[in-house]
């Protein structure tokens, strides 16, 4: 039976869903146009996710009005479509073995079940347990990403990772892209490594100096967005997805995904170069 489940540990909640997610249809981003979107608090004492969503909220969300909520006050509105939601929540997709956070963006509707909620381009952050500062400095991407996908009603692209479509935009090379060093594999982790496969303008950079190409929204500058098993499964297993996005408007520009094993770590690869270089 499919429903919302609350695990609760040490006042951490998440929402686990295990069915297919509702796209949403024209007449819920009509009704998203007239809604308030209520931001549902992380119940963990000790995380910064609300802050950071709240600032960026602030800085990028000019198409309806917000407001912040409880999760119990949620379970109280979830129902009315007067109201649209941003929660975080752990899914786990059919047809992969792992369970992902997410960035859920949906409709207030009158379904028992959280899966059936107009889905309204969500956002996936990472595998379920990584560290909140792994995806903390994008907030403001994931924000851009959330309302540019309603802006433009599109009933696809909502980051759905069984039906992840592989984009390549050559309009990257054309970009500053900026890196972490931590997310490179170790034959591409400099730029002069990376200059052997890719001979266009690459940066390694920090997450502060990534934080502040979104806050001042240059126009230039494009970012990976890496979503992999980290350290919270053995080695050897699980899949890596690789997302190359700019930091004005969230346009996606490449998506990759690859099995990690010994030859291919959960990284950016030289192959992923070589792809983004043609």
């Amino acid at each position: 039976m499919k429903r919302l489940l609350i695990i609760a540990t040490a006042m951490l909640f998440c929402v686990t869903a295990t069915a297919q997610i509702r796209t949403a249809k024209k007449k819920d981003y009509d009704n998203f146009k007239k809604s308030t979107t209520l931001l549902v608090k992380d119940q963990n004492p000790f995380a910064d996710y609300n802050q950071r969503l709240f600032e960026e909220m602030q800085r990028f969300w000019t198409i309806t009005p917000f407001d912040v909520i409880t999760f119990q006050e949620f379970e109280k509105k979830r129902n009315d479509n007067k109201y649209s939601f941003i929660i975080l929540a752990d899914i786990k997709q059919e047809n992969l073995p792992h369970v992902y956070q997410f960035l859920n963006f949906v409709m207030g509707h009158p379904t028992k079940d959280f899966d059936k909620m107009p889905d309204l381009g969500s956002v996936p952050l990472s595998y379920r347990d990584i560290d909140e500062d792994n995806y903390l400095y994008k907030m403001g991407i994931f924000v851009q990403y959330m309302q540019r996908q309603a802006l433009e009603r599109s009933l696809i692209r909502n980051f759905s990772l069984t039906k992840l479509l592989e984009v390549k935009d050559g309009q990257v090379k054309n970009m500053e892209l900026w890196l972490l060093e931590d997310e490179l594999a170790p034959d591409v982790n400099t730029v002069e490594k990376i200059a052997q496969y890719y001979p266009y303008t690459v940066k390694i950079v920090t997450r502060d100096e990534i934080q502040q190409a979104i806050t001042e929204q240059r126009e230039d500058v494009a970012i990976l967005h890496k979503i992999g098993p980290e350290d919270t499964l053995q080695y050897g297993k699980g899949k890596t997805w690789k997302f190359i996005v700019t930091v004005k408007d969230a346009h996606i520009l490449y998506t990759h995904s690859h099995e990690v094993d010994k030859q291919k770590p959960d990284a950016f690869l030289s192959s992923d170069f070589k792809n983004i270089s043609r």
